[in-house]
């Protein structure tokens, strides 16, 4: 029997390799060695479709990212041309000039190769497979196909060499760049007891959070410091949600009551909205509050209300906006959700969901309830109201519920998950949260950002986002949930959708290893993190469900998860007492360790360039670049 040389150990192996990158770079310099002849043979494929783009072509194994990149945009303009200005202009007539100059523009780009794609062309068992793709089911190329796709551990187990043709997927990434949180920036208290929620306005120029101190605090993130304190409620607030123009907040609390508030001034955006009254305002507001006394009391003897003092002009200045409650649940209030404002852009109404069982939708306006949701046999942890004119409903009676926004009839019943369903997340939410304003905070881009859009201008605006996001029906919204029984399901669009079964969900998302708590899509529809108490998040593929990566660095329970705009960073918040800033693109891994919360972090956002964080040390911190 031969004797069999034991294979290298990993310290030597990359010794070895070190080595020989030595003395081929001196052998280069000395002008002894030409640059390297190894190529692979390449074939793009689109992440958003699955079609492929030109044919397999040649090219050096050293092509990095910024290559793949120029490749991918010469191809893009060749495909227009190849399809010429006619075709082009019968699909849109009304398509400018301008048109043709941004398709000039290079787009940036991800690129990455699918594991699985490799092992299932290599014919690799099911479970050898799963081995495979148990942390990261992606291999990003970002400095060169050799470096990060040949000589990585699962390209070398599946025997991948330069003769085979390395399938490339690539997908469009947003022209802005959102600069990722290093530092904190501000440390503000206010709150007597833990934060339990915090939400940015769309504009991102305002924080509303909630607490167990039974009050909601407004505070202004341009200056950093705080503003109102909203007192209403009578026990914790567990939510609040922003209305899509920004004009008004709500907030939910253990009470089982719903409180509206309205900007001060109504007629601008952000914190110009909700700063202190006008001089102006302040005395029509006496006037008025006079002159019902005077028609109370029948009229005074000389007709002329008292002055207000200097004192009591400056208080009312600086007060609070007035709160309307809403009542009807008769248990607290877990979510909340605003009707679309591409649907109702003057008086969008409100949906609340509670343990009570039962939604309600409100019209905030005449502070009535329109009509309730009363389907499930259990609390309803979750609300969400699409754009499509559908509003989803998740209990802890193991269901899902698509219901009609116009009447409240129930449409179907998604009904696989084996317990509770926690979350429920849209494709469109970002775009709907935003309503009709940008990532710069503004409606259209000739006005001013503390302009309130007119009814029209802010209809139109975010009917424009939302078709953009949709693919104008294209890529229609679809829902994901979590669940107690430690899984997600990806639903088919329940609205305008081509599936024959609807109540058949897209994929099972298996692989955490206990309840799922939070779960979000990306700003653009194509990524969705999931936070769960197996101290995990995971990132999922939002069209197929299939599995990406595992962000591991908490070394206890997730509770909430936040997007970057751009889709590029990703933020949590765990009972760990840290925030941690994550690459969900290229290398899957903390991009920043943010510590500072002496306790755990309960609630996170993301808005612009800044993080807002709040939990049981009672204190709001803004993260910044």
């Amino acid at each position: 029997m031969a004797t069999q040389i034991p294979q290298r150990s990993a310290k030597r192996q990359r010794l070895a390799d070190e080595k020989a990158a030595r003395e081929a770079a001196l052998l280069q310099a000395q002008g002894q060695l030409g640059p390297s002849t190894e190529t692979l043979v390449i074939q793009f494929q689109s992440g958003q479709d699955g079609s492929l783009l030109g044919p397999t072509i040649n090219l050096p194994a050293a092509t990095g990212q910024k290559e793949l990149q120029a490749i991918i945009n010469q191809l893009r303009r060749q495909l227009k041309q190849a399809q010429g200005p006619k075709k082009r202009s019968i699909d849109d007539p009304d398509a400018s000039s301008d048109d043709d100059e941004d398709d000039d523009e290079d787009l940036p780009y991800a690129f990455h190769v699918d594991v699985q794609q490799l092992a299932a062309s290599a014919g690799i068992e099911s479970e050898e497979k799963q081995e495979l793709v148990k942390s990261n089911a992606r291999l990003p190329i970002n400095d060169s196909l050799t470096q990060d796709v040949l000589n990585a551990q699962a390209a070398k187990k599946l025997g991948l060499s330069q003769e085979d043709t390395l399938t490339v997927v690539f997908e469009p990434q947003a022209v802005f760049k959102v600069r990722p949180v290093s530092r904190c920036s501000s440390t503000m208290s206010g709150h007597a007891s833990p934060i339990l929620c915090s939400t940015f306005s769309p504009t991102g120029s305002l924080l509303a959070t909630g607490a167990g101190d039974k009050t909601a605090r407004l505070w202004d993130l341009d200056t950093e410091t705080p503003m109102h304190t909203l007192v209403g409620h009578s026990n914790w607030v567990l939510c609040a949600e922003w209305e899509g123009r920004e004009r008004k907040l709500a907030t939910g609390g253990m009470d089982g009551e719903v409180w509206i508030w309205e900007a001060l001034d109504a007629s601008f955006t952000g914190r110009k909205g909700w700063l202190s009254r006008s001089g102006k305002q302040v005395d029509e507001e006496w006037q008025a509050e006079q002159e019902q006394l005077d028609n109370a009391e029948g009229g005074d003897a000389e007709g002329k209300p008292a002055k207000m003092g200097v004192k009591q002009r400056r208080a009312a200045r600086s007060a609070a906006p007035a709160g309307k409650p809403l009542r009807g649940h008769t248990k607290w209030i877990t979510s909340l959700s605003w009707e679309p404002i591409h649907v109702n852009p003057t008086n969008p109404r409100l949906a609340s969901s509670s343990k009570d069982g039962t939604v309600r939708v409100w019209n905030p306006t005449l502070r009535r309830c329109e009509y309730v949701l009363g389907g499930h046999t259990a609390s309803v942890n979750c609300v969400r109201w699409g754009g499509e004119g559908a509003i989803y409903t998740a209990s802890s009676d193991r269901t899902v519920k698509v219901w009609s926004a116009d009447g409240g009839k129930l449409i179907r019943t998604l009904n696989e998950h084996a317990h509770w369903v926690n979350t429920i997340a849209l494709s469109t939410d970002f775009v709907l949260r935003t309503g009709p304003f940008d990532h710069t905070g503004r409606a259209t881009s000739s006005s001013p950002s503390y302009v309130q859009p007119t009814d029209e201008e802010a209809k139109a605006s975010a009917l424009k986002r939302y078709k953009e996001t949709t693919g104008s029906g294209s890529q229609p919204e679809t829902i994901i949930t979590g669940s107690d029984d430690h899984t997600l399901f990806l639903w088919p669009p329940q609205i305008n959708g081509s599936a024959s079964t609807p109540k058949k969900p897209v994929a099972r998302l298996t692989g955490h290893q206990k309840t799922v708590n939070h779960v979000a899509f990306s700003p653009d529809g194509k990524k969705i993190a999931s936070a769960s108490f197996d101290n995990s998040v995971k990132l999922w593929d939002a069209s197929t469900g299939k599995f990406i990566a595992t962000l591991r660095g908490h070394v206890a329970s997730v509770y909430r998860l936040a997007w970057s705009s751009d889709s590029r960073l990703l933020v949590s918040a765990s009972k760990d007492s840290t925030l941690k800033l994550w690459d969900p693109i290229k290398t899957f891994k903390i991009r920043k360790d943010l510590p500072g919360h002496t306790d755990e972090v309960y609630c996170v956002d993301f808005v612009a360039d800044k993080v807002a964080s709040g939990g049981r040390d009672r204190n709001v911190k803004i993260w910044r670049h």
